[in-house]
């Protein structure tokens, strides 16, 4: 196949200043045309339009089809773009094309029955339902929507196999010519029946991917397992000699291209040009696992995947491998080779995941057809709505709690009244008034699951639970909320200085502890070392450590449970996960009881406080002492030296690293292997390090393209040292 720069060069060279002007313009003239349709209705004519007008780029290097077309305004249309901020950069106005994001559709049921076939499953169910006399209400409305979408997108295919066929007959190269011959050929064949071999696969997944994230705008419109439900036309077609293995591994890197278009060079919330609704998106493929018996799902597929991302010069997609005992080891240790090299590739561990998941009502085999999704999710593909998500500041709840429900930056009250720092007598009645602070947070976020927002995106069009969650005979689809614990070390340091200092050393009381706090330590530096340098700490395996730990993470586990019960249709999930919120919450949260300064960062994800480094080994093993069992969400980054992980002994030490965390009941890891000299390093001379990969939270992202508060806070993440293997 032809060099992958050109293809690379034509999804991912346009100016950050570019945009998706048609499908704006589409969409607001649709807004008088339609008004007056039902919601489906509505958005399978919006979407019907959009298919049919759109401009259907196709590039001499294609070889699958779905280019769109992004320009850069006119001053005239710069001023459409900036007045409706609605059809560039927000999700969109709500009943007329919902931008769905962090979800998994059920594209093995696509690539099985194919648009044909989810048109005719739908005109049973409806045929169906009409003979029994049924009235669906809103759910023929939503049907007979997905309808019109699904006959819309074999319409664009058709269009883009055609311009296909028109590009082809321009090209002086034969081989170009035939190539883009074949394209068209492979559009064609799958534009209404399901593809019968791999290349087809490909094209079929990647036109419904394409429609989802750009047309539709949903962000991190996630792939799933595809080396499951890829696998079939992969065996069959290498088996029988219409594809050589290396081909195919040159098509799975251009579509891991094409799954990010739109989506701009940065994507961090803080700082993108981009201006459209899926410019935050990551994309996640998820590799191995078991499958619905239990057994092995790695296959030679999943190897081909880790070739493909090599290839591929692009900080997406992510690679999310399931590990399990048994794993195969080639396969295994080519996904560590991955991580050592800092590709965006990353662990989880089946057993915990699967467990977690059927803790939470998901049905043993169904869990085990989990996989990753955006900001650290694990979802079963096809089965559950976008998720929701909230999160918790743990800090603050131990300061609310020291200081009666207060908050000692504004003296207001913010949490539960809880007793004055006076009351309470011993550690056993601050860690009460400490779980009713976090009973208090989740009490104010769960007020708000059911009503408009909880159902504002959950039908947009072809992801609507008739057709890809579920469907009209499937499991129904659950609605989940992750609930998000930020600054786990943070907090369980400062339970850990409370305990040791107030009730132990009765050195402090709580209302003098509460106060040195309320001054953010001024004039007591002294104190404020030994609390960062001489108490134990999280990251520690000393049982009076990993005590704490443990009854920390029991009681989040315990209170998400509790304010779960009081709600309808959705789940309450304990998770112990950043994002990057540890920032912005540390900017807001006043000077803590470990010895952190007012508006310093919390701690990050699951890993301990900066600056408190130990042996990996040991702090992997108090990292084990959470409540991973509950968890089937989160996930911590591992701030390595590569010095220690150097040729094939640095491998398996390596591999035996993630496993004996894995065995002692670890969720996740991934890795930053990057020195701080070196990070900071490309802090001063960025121009020497732009290929500089990092594993920022639940995304990889260039460092030197990282804002300045980003870069500092990952420099400042504990780098551990020797494993002490």
């Amino acid at each position: 196949m032809h060099s992958l720069s050109a293809i690379h060069d034509a999804y991912l060279s346009a100016p950050e200043e570019a945009v998706f002007l048609e499908r704006a313009r589409i969409l607001h003239e649709s807004r008088g045309r339609y008004a007056h349709l039902p919601p489906g209705m509505r958005q399978g004519e919006v979407l019907q339009d959009l298919c049919a007008r759109i401009t259907v780029v196709v590039n001499p290097a294609d070889v699958l089809l779905g280019r769109v077309l992004e320009e850069v305004p006119a001053p005239a249309d710069e001023q459409f773009v900036r007045a409706h901020p609605e059809l560039f950069v927000e999700p969109g106005v709500p009943g007329w094309l919902d931008s769905a994001g962090i979800y998994i559709p059920d594209w093995s049921r696509l690539l099985t029955l194919g648009i044909g076939g989810l048109v005719s499953q739908i005109d049973r169910h409806l045929a169906d339902t009409e003979q029994r006399g049924r009235d669906l209400g809103a759910t023929e409305d939503v049907l007979r929507g997905i309808r019109v979408s699904l006959l819309a997108v074999s319409r664009l295919m058709e269009r883009y196999a055609a311009e296909a066929l028109r590009v082809a007959g321009r090209q002086p190269d034969r081989r170009t010519s035939s190539r883009l011959v074949r394209a068209a050929q492979c559009c064609e064949a799958v534009a209404m029946e399901p593809p019968e071999g791999f290349r087809q696969a490909l094209q079929l997944f990647i036109s419904f991917h394409m429609v989802l994230s750009c047309l539709i705008g949903g962000r991190n419109v996630t792939p799933g397992r595809m080396d499951r439900y890829l696998f079939s036309f992969y065996e069959r077609d290498t088996a029988g000699g219409a594809l050589a293995r290396e081909e195919a591994v040159e098509l799975l890197a251009v579509m891991m291209i094409m799954l990010s278009q739109l989506s701009g060079r940065v994507a961090t919330d803080f700082q993108s040009k981009k201006r459209t609704p899926n410019r935050f998106s990551h994309y996640y493929i998820t590799l191995g696992g078991v499958d619905g018996e239990g057994e092995s799902a790695v296959n030679d597929l999943s190897r081909a995947f880790l070739e493909a991302r090599r290839l591929v010069r692009f900080r997406d997609p992510s690679l999310s491998v399931r590990y399990f005992a048994g794993i195969d080891r080639t396969f295994w240790h080519e996904a560590v080779s991955c991580m050592r090299d800092r590709m965006p590739v990353f662990a989880y561990n089946d057993e915990v995941v699967i467990r977690a998941l059927t803790r939470h009502g998901v049905p043993e085999r169904a869990a085990r057809d989990y996989a990753h999704c955006g900001c650290m999710n694990c979802v079963i593909p096809g089965r559950e709505l976008p998720l929701l998500r909230a999160n918790h500041n743990g800090p603050l709840s131990v300061l609310l709690a020291m200081n009666g429900g207060r908050d000692p930056l504004s003296g207001q009250r913010a949490g539960a009244a809880t007793p004055p720092p006076q009351e309470p007598a011993d550690f056993d009645a601050f860690w009460a008034a400490f779980g009713e602070q976090l009973a208090s947070s989740l009490r104010k976020v769960s007020c708000h699951y059911g009503g408009d927002d909880a159902g504002r995106f959950g039908s947009p069009p072809l992801s609507a639970r008739a057709l890809f969650e579920g469907g009209p005979a499937g499991m129904p689809a659950t609605r989940y909320a992750d609930q998000h614990l930020v600054g786990v070390a943070t907090t369980i340091d400062s339970l850990l200085a409370i305990r040791q200092l107030v009730y132990r050393e009765r050195a402090l009381s709580l209302e003098e502890f509460a106060g040195i706090l309320c001054e953010n330590f001024a004039g007591r530096e002294p104190l404020r070392r030994r609390l960062l340098n001489r108490l134990p700490c999280y990251g520690s395996d000393d049982p009076d450590v990993t005590g704490v730990v443990e009854r920390f993470s029991h009681t989040w586990v315990d209170q998400v449970r509790r304010a779960g019960a009081a709600l309808s249709g959705i789940r309450l999930r304990p998770a112990f996960y950043s994002w990057l919120f540890n920032i912005e919450m540390g900017e807001r949260t006043g000077a803590t009881p470990d010895g952190r300064l007012r508006g310093e960062p919390l701690s990050a994800d699951q890993a301990p406080t900066a600056g408190k480094s130990r042996a990996p080994t040991e702090v992997l093993q108090a990292m084990a002492h959470l409540s991973h069992d509950h968890t089937c969400s989160g996930g911590t980054t591992f701030h390595l030296s590569p010095s220690h992980f150097v040729g094939q002994h640095g491998l398996e030490r390596l591999a035996t690293l993630i496993e004996a965390y894995f065995a002692q009941g670890g969720l996740h890891l991934q890795f930053i292997f990057a020195d701080s000299a070196t990070l900071r390093e490309a802090v001063d001379r960025p121009e020497e390090h732009r290929d500089l990969l990092v594993r920022v939270t639940g995304f990889s992202e260039y460092f030197v393209r990282l804002p300045p508060d980003v870069q500092q806070e990952i420099i400042g993440r504990a780098e551990y040292g020797e494993p002490g293997m």
